[in-house]
């Protein structure tokens, strides 16, 4: 039989469990709200599918973003030069985004300006550019959920790329469309468990299929932006 003291025994047990065994702490989606309301700027590998855009062909986009509503996004071909840019200021160039495309040489050449709303600027997405980013996501789904446009389960620990997160899913409860996409009744966000932000988004229909997926990698916060980056 084992000569150490059973109080000994349930102390070790103890400290083995809460070394390896508990569980990361589930969010709430205000937990979220919270973290992003200390973000004053970040930037990000911004990696989206959208069905409806050129059949869900993934796009990489550097995205650089400053509150209140500064964006700059860097399209990346295939060999991760830039082949697009196009940059928003709330409250500059007359409320239109300035965009620049590659030439035939590959230097960015021609710039134009659009409203966000213009067919061409919505070329590359379905979603404009002053409704990009991880801030959209959070208060999309905070709104939907507050209004009963949608339901949100419990958030469950899971893990993405190896690092922990919790999973939230969000369920439409009325006529409409979640998160602002047509067809669209049911999203999953996995929320980064260390900084408490939004990293995944998948959006589904009711048949299951994936209508868009939205990736935000290598999430940098409060960099420092400066007015340079939001200009062309």
């Amino acid at each position: 039989m084992s000569s150490v003291p059973v109080v000994a025994l349930l102390l070790m047990s103890a400290a083995t469990l809460s070394t390896h065994d508990v569980p990361f702490q589930s969010l709430a989606w205000t937990d979220v709200s919270a973290s992003y309301s200390q973000v004053r700027d970040y930037t990000t590998l911004y990696e989206k599918e959208e069905l409806a855009i050129s059949r869900g062909e993934r796009q990489r986009i550097e995205l650089s973003f400053r509150k209140p509503l500064d964006v700059r996004l860097q399209w990346l071909d295939d060999n991760g030069k830039v082949d697009q840019v196009a940059v928003y200021r709330a409250g500059h160039n007359g409320g239109k985004l300035v965009a620049r495309r590659a030439g035939v040489f590959g230097s960015l050449v021609g710039t134009v300006r659009l409203d966000p709303h213009d067919k061409r600027a919505l070329e590359d997405s379905r979603h404009p550019i002053t409704e990009i980013g991880i801030g959209h996501v959070i208060e999309t789904a905070a709104n939907a959920v507050a209004t009963d446009h949608a339901t949100a389960l419990p958030a469950v620990d899971d893990t993405l790329d190896g690092h922990p997160v919790c999973r939230f899913i969000f369920a439409l409860t009325s006529s409409g469309a979640l998160f602002g996409v047509p067809g669209a009744r049911r999203a999953i966000v996995w929320v980064d468990q260390e900084v408490r932000l939004p990293v995944k988004v998948e959006i589904f229909d009711d048949a299951g299929t994936v209508l868009e997926r939205h990736r935000f990698r290598n999430l940098r916060l409060n960099v420092g932006l400066g007015d340079e980056v939001f200009t062309l």
